[in-house]
């Protein structure tokens, strides 16, 4: 009545457009050529995806049409419990309500079939871009594969012509070898089994010679080792009958001038060092030092005894040398034996020797820095309490334009004088006036300025340099 059909009742024609691949021989055909890697390729991107695709499209189209025949079923059973009220206006209707209806009814079913095929299209289309989608990545796989193909082609190509070439010279050594195989097959077998017996016999014997060869090798090589033993032994005693030669030459061709050629040199360097060994025993070492101080080391086997260590003025030079600072000399001579005797650690001969040189050239030093002031001004020296305080050294200036005096004192502790001019920059002084109208701070200003600028390297008469400087700030 209403014109309706359903998917079961439909007979669709059969497209008349076939797959290409459709067209081509069957596999099971194409027995005598073999399917070119080509149609591999093209069936697994294109067939594949279509293969799979319309198998998910049957599966899903039969799942409908279950589907359908189920709501078919029900809406056929409830037809028949209860007409449906189109139906019951149909049939009460005239002609022209009737022919309006068929009219309406044709107008939804063309609605709803032109929208089906919209999405049918819709759907086709969005398959047709996956299609070619996945047809554009096979593309380009074959591409790259392509390329990877190109440089393996010619890297074969490079190794094919050394291959057929190691191929020929195979074939012909297979060749010659078969000619070989086929010539002893034909020769006298007992000839070869002869040359066969020989052969070993002289394996045997060439082992032998081997093994005679390797024990030659290592006798060889102990003798060489022996060799270099008796070299080394014979250079030692080369060595030692060179020495003996050169001694006994010495011995020989020795002089009373040699001898005193020695002596001067020895007194020379002892000059240069102001140090004159006067006794060297097991028991007692004993040193002048410019011909001033006597050191008397006593020892246990050459090894000092630091404790016990006595340095004493010598008489003479009391006598000729007139001293000029007699209390600081005094706290010299005690200041020296203390730093011996209060030292930590052992010391050897050489090390006390050396602590002392650098401690009365030091003191050398200070005492001509205190002479060249005690040309110009008056200077007096005092001392503390104990020989570990230091001394004091106070210069005396006269300011006549200004009718002023001042006492100008510096201040030598152990540690500075004893390592004079290193410790230069710790130094103190102060600045005392007796009278007149000057000021101390300037003086004493003016005084650690000039003190401030010398150095280990240049500080010859800075203290008479600083005393200068002061007086010209009332000139």
């Amino acid at each position: 009545m209403t014109g309706i059909r359903f998917m079961d009742e439909i007979a669709a024609p059969r497209r008349s457009t076939v797959h290409s691949s459709a067209l081509r021989p069957s596999r099971r055909q194409s027995t005598e050529s073999e399917i070119p890697l080509s149609e591999y390729v093209v069936a697994m991107a294109v067939d594949v995806p279509q293969l799979e695709l319309y198998t998910h499209v049957s599966k899903d189209l039969q799942l409908w049409i279950e589907r359908i025949k189920g709501i078919y079923k029900e809406a056929e059973d409830e037809a028949l419990k209860m007409t449906p009220e189109l139906f019951q206006e149909f049939v009460l209707a005239d002609e022209e309500g009737q022919n309006e209806l068929l009219h309406q009814l044709k107008l939804i079913k063309a609605n709803k079939h032109a929208q089906a095929k919209s999405e049918w299209y819709d759907w086709k289309m969005q398959w047709v871009k996956q299609l070619y989608e996945k047809a554009d990545q096979g593309f380009r796989d074959l591409e790259a594969d392509a390329k990877v193909l190109e440089n393996i082609i010619r890297q074969t190509q490079e190794v094919v012509p050394a291959l057929d070439k190691e191929y020929e010279n195979l074939l012909r050594e297979l060749e010659q070898e078969q000619a070989d195989v086929a010539e002893l097959e034909n020769c006298d077998q007992d000839y070869l089994n002869e040359l066969k017996t020989t052969i070993q016999e002289q394996s045997v014997a060439l082992e032998a010679f081997r093994a005679d060869v390797d024990e030659g090798k290592a006798k060889l090589d102990r003798l060489q080792e022996k060799l270099e033993e008796i070299e080394a032994q014979k250079l030692e005693t080369t060595n030692a009958i060179q020495v003996a030669e050169r001694q006994i030459q010495v011995q020989k061709n020795s002089t009373h001038a040699e001898v005193f050629r020695l002596k001067d040199e020895l007194e020379a360097l002892q000059n240069l060092h102001m140090l004159q060994v006067t006794k060297v025993l097991p028991e007692l070492f004993k040193f002048r030092f410019a011909s001033s101080y006597d050191v008397s080391i006593p020892c246990e086997n050459f090894r000092p005894v630091v404790k016990e260590v006595s340095i004493a003025r010598v008489q003479s030079a009391k006598l000729k040398y007139k001293d000029a600072f007699p209390a600081l000399s005094l706290l010299i001579l005690n200041t020296a034996s203390s730093l011996i005797t209060r030292s930590n650690g052992d010391l050897n001969i050489r090390q006390i020797v050396e602590r002392l040189g650098d401690y009365w050239s030091a003191c050398s030093q200070l005492l001509t820095q205190l002479k060249l002031v005690a040309i110009k001004y008056p200077v007096t020296v005092t001392h503390g309490e104990d020989d570990d305080s230091g001394f004091t050294a106070t210069v005396t200036l006269m300011l006549p334009n200004k009718k002023a005096k001042a006492l100008i004192s510096f201040i030598f502790d152990t540690r500075t004088f004893s390592s004079w001019p290193i410790s230069i920059q710790s130094i103190q002084c102060d600045v005392k006036v007796a009278y007149g109208p000057i000021q101390r701070d300037t003086l004493q200003e003016a005084i650690l300025g000039r003190l401030r600028e010398a150095t280990i390297a240049d500080n010859y008469g800075c203290l008479l340099d600083a005393c200068t400087v002061a007086l010209d700030c009332y000139a």
